[in-house]
């Protein structure tokens, strides 16, 4: 490899050749991975997109989910704020850490979710559909605390 290409190339995913549809099909290797229960074996994935590519805000996302099923709290919040550092439209990384801030007490868990579903209005992505569920899932709750049952009021 010549000095030129590797002070052109910003990442080990550049440096090696890895386009980004490849990238997207181990990155779906991964979410298939996870979704079977396969956690270690799809942190592993995620760990390694990373490897290759640091900028990669969606495996940092993904990455993060797999630290919150594996109980990893701290862990997943880092990776879901490092992801938004990234990007700070990434819809999952906002829905989740969203998700995880409002179980803390954290009323900022609000505005990650209010800004998934602004960032996805028609929601398309699963962050956006999701972060809109917990929110209408919380206006509920609170109209429901709000308001008295019909059985009280007889």
């Amino acid at each position: 490899m010549s000095v030129n290409a590797t002070q052109s190339a910003s990442t080990l995913a550049e440096m090696v050749g890895f386009t980004f549809e490849e990238a997207k099909a181990v990155g779906e290797i991964g979410c298939d991975l996870a979704a079977v229960g396969r956690l270690d074996e799809a942190r592993r994935v995620f760990e390694g997109m990373i490897e290759m590519n640091a900028q990669d805000a969606a495996a940092r996302a993904a990455l993060g989910t797999v630290y919150q099923k594996l109980g990893r709290l701290k862990d997943a919040m880092a990776m879901y704020t490092t992801a938004l550092g990234v990007d700070p439209t990434q819809p999952i990384a906002l829905a989740n850490r969203g998700e995880l801030r409002m179980r803390q007490g954290d009323q900022g868990g609000m505005e990650d979710l209010r800004s998934a579903v602004r960032n996805d209005p028609t929601g398309i992505t699963t962050g956006g559909r999701r972060a809109r569920a917990l929110l209408s899932a919380m206006a509920q709750a609170a109209q429901a605390v709000t308001q008295p049952s019909s059985s009280q009021s007889s």
